[in-house]
């Protein structure tokens, strides 16, 4: 259906945390916490008190976070942004393309007369999903073995067709051509990119610092570590494939060209 924009949609300012590793400084800090000083950032940038927005869209994939915000990480980053308690907080889970969909959603609020200004954004900290074992509620019987399960992995499977993202990538990569040697290339490729930008000084301007614990002591975490900028094609070639022989993809090549773990 085509819709007629009759009213201009801008974005006054974006803020974003350092991309963390898996297991990296993040790995205990919530990702209520997260978003929460990014949107603080965020709307002291762009000069938005918090007090006028109107609603919250924020896109999150793992509600079960190993914190007591569970699936009210979206409301609760709001409230420790200092957004009111009788403004809207929508959490929106679109896989990979949950961030997006909030910034459709807060464009859809202010398009229908919703809002007049809309908070937009996603979180996510997979060092914080949990292990979990099931068919326990109601008991076990003694002696019985209860395995536990890695929510994180088991969520990752599309039970309708059995794959994961990365056999997904896998499978495309077979469909395309896409050669080893040509994966290994762009992955280097995004790594030297990185490099060049960081130290231009490019994320500087959209980057909100965090401050973690490490031996009882405040660290400042306000470069991405996800990045891996001493990465050379000869380190890229020893490295096994992960999912099926003769495969293109590497787990660096799987950490370049996703998008954060920890955010």
């Amino acid at each position: 259906m085509a819709v007629a924009i009759n009213k201009g949609i801008f974005i006054v300012a974006a803020k974003r945390t350092p991309f963390g590793r898996f297991g990296g400084a993040f790995k205990d800090v919530y990702p209520s916490d997260l978003l929460a000083a990014a949107a603080k950032d965020a709307l002291k940038a762009g000069s938005v008190a918090p007090e006028v927005i109107d609603t919250v869209n924020i896109g999150q994939v793992y509600g079960l976070s190993g914190s007591s915000d569970g699936g009210l990480s979206p409301r609760h980053a709001a409230l420790k942004s200092g957004i009111p308690e009788d403004k809207p907080a929508l959490g929106i889970s679109r896989l990979c393309g949950s961030g997006f969909q909030a910034v459709v959603n807060s464009a859809q609020d202010i398009l229908t007369g919703v809002a007049q200004t809309s908070l937009a954004g996603g979180t996510e900290n997979m060092s914080t999903v949990p292990f979990i074992v099931r068919n326990t509620r109601f008991g076990v019987n003694l002696g019985v073995k209860m395995p536990f399960e890695d929510l994180l992995t088991a969520s990752s499977l599309d039970t309708s067709c059995n794959n994961t993202m990365p056999q997904t990538a896998e499978n495309l990569a077979e469909k395309y051509g896409l050669h080893r040697m040509e994966v290994d290339e762009y992955a280097l490729q995004s790594q030297q990119r990185w490099k060049a930008a960081q130290d231009q000084g490019a994320f500087k301007a959209e980057m909100t610092p965090v401050t973690v614990k490490v031996k009882r002591q405040d660290k400042v975490i306000e470069v991405d570590e996800h990045p891996r900028p001493e990465t050379t094609t000869e380190m890229l070639s020893k490295l096994p494939v992960l999912f099926r022989k003769g495969a293109s993809l590497l787990l660096a090549t799987l950490l370049v060209s996703t998008t954060v773990l920890e955010r």
